[in-house]
């Protein structure tokens, strides 16, 4: 199956990534962030000062105490701080050694096997929900599992990189979500991707065109859409080459790929990095002069932030707002209005919207806080990322995926 789009945008930011992954960058703490999953609370498994190994269970939901977040390395943990309402900021880690715990995989021929080792491996965080965009229950069954294995964002890394290393892994992975559930799995690729292994029963989804062409709601959107009562999961590829590995050894993986971009960075590159790396570190030694935010995530969509996000697979490094009026006078105008700027049709706003969902009427929906409409005109179908086009079109006075992400609680409140 092929899926073309025509919509889209090439936004050309510099300061794009050479395709080349490095190994040298050291990482000397890593963070795991709380607020990376969601509204959840959690109990705290380990203290200050305690040795763990990569995949000892650092934190367990409250109220789904299957679910757990692993260690992606080994170390001592440096700090855990809290925050307001006793809710976890984060657990900071400093590396030290490559010991890793090692799970039992006997059992993955088996639906409650797999499930078993997901859980323990702290893997089963790799699953998000549409709708809402959260971690699955443990007992849940999904009507479908869409795997992105592509990623159209700027500077993104380029999955054939990944796939040159890791196909046997991807492979076995895919194999292991066949066990997980008899819902279809849809694999959603690039033109020409080097899968040089058999996919098992998933069904395989040429995709291509510009930005959004490579979220998982776009994908969602056009082959299974997803509503309260089908409830579909995503999760990206290099989580699903985790599985494997995790499958083949026992033990899951050190690092992953991500890339380091932007104008900020005299040499962007891909590197191999460690989930919730500190970015300072990363980005240190090719850092330009200057005043800079280093941002986990895209250029496009990404957060000031110190830690690598659990779901950011790209840090980038962006030169800081002076606080010099724009040059531009009307766009002045329109950022500095007494009043809420009026969303406007345009071609742009159409270009930047990867579903054929009502663009307009529906970011009118989330900017008034109608829930009805929002509901109606496919909120539940989106995250945070397929919102990102529209807020830049519009010269980002309006901060669209956190409009909708408070629709989202709202709505799952209800």
């Amino acid at each position: 199956m092929r899926l073309k789009f025509r919509k889209g945008l090439d936004i050309g930011i510099p300061g794009a990534p050479r395709q080349v992954i490095d190994s040298t960058i050291p990482v000397e703490r890593v963070g795991v962030v709380g607020s990376d999953y969601g509204p959840a609370r959690f109990d705290i498994l380990v203290n200050e000062g305690e040795t763990v190994e990569r995949g000892t269970p650092l934190i367990r939901e409250r109220k789904r105490p299957d679910i757990a977040v692993a260690a992606p390395v080994s170390g001592m943990v440096e700090e855990i701080a809290v925050g307001a309402r006793r809710r976890l900021s984060s657990i900071v880690i400093k590396t030290d050694g490559d010991a890793a715990v090692v799970f039992n995989t006997a059992d993955t021929q088996m639906r409650e096997g797999v499930r078993r080792l997901l859980l323990e491996s702290g893997s089963w965080t790799s699953f998000r929900t549409r709708p809402f965009d959260r971690i699955p229950d443990p007992d849940a069954d999904p009507s479908a599992i869409f795997v992105t294995a592509m990623d159209t964002r700027p500077h993104a890394v380029d999955a054939r990189v990944v796939f040159e290393r890791h196909n046997d892994d991807f492979a076995r992975g895919i194999a292991l979500l066949d066990q997980l559930t008899p819902a279809p799995t849809y694999v959603c690729h690039a033109p020409e991707m080097p899968f040089s292994s058999a996919l098992g029963r998933a069904l395989r989804i040429e995709v291509s065109g510009l930005h959004p062409a490579g979220l998982a709601g776009t994908h969602i959107h056009y082959i299974a859409p997803a509503t309260r009562a089908k409830v579909a999961w995503h999760v990206h590829y290099q989580d699903v080459v985790a599985m494997g590995y995790l499958v083949r050894t026992g033990t899951l993986p050190a690092e992953r790929v991500i890339a380091l971009s932007g104008p900020g960075l005299s040499d962007p590159r891909l590197v191999l990095a460690p989930s919730g790396a500190d970015l300072v570190e990363l980005t240190r030694i090719h850092a330009t002069p200057g005043d800079k935010r280093i941002l986990s995530g895209s250029p496009l969509c990404g957060r000031e932030a110190r830690f690598l996000s659990r779901y950011h697979w790209q840090a980038s490094v962006m030169l800081r707002d002076t606080g010099k009026a724009p040059s531009n006078w009307m766009m002045a105008a329109l950022r500095h209005a007494a009043a809420p700027v009026p969303l406007i049709p345009t071609r742009a706003l159409d270009y930047a919207f990867g579903t054929d969902l009502p663009v307009v009427a529906l970011l009118r929906a989330l900017s008034t806080g109608d829930t009805e409409g929002a509901e109606r005109f496919g909120a539940l179908e989106l995250a945070e990322d397929d919102l990102a086009l529209a807020t830049y079109v519009t010269g980002g006075t309006t901060a669209f995926g956190a409009l909708l992400r408070r629709m989202l609680d709202t709505l799952e409140a209800e």
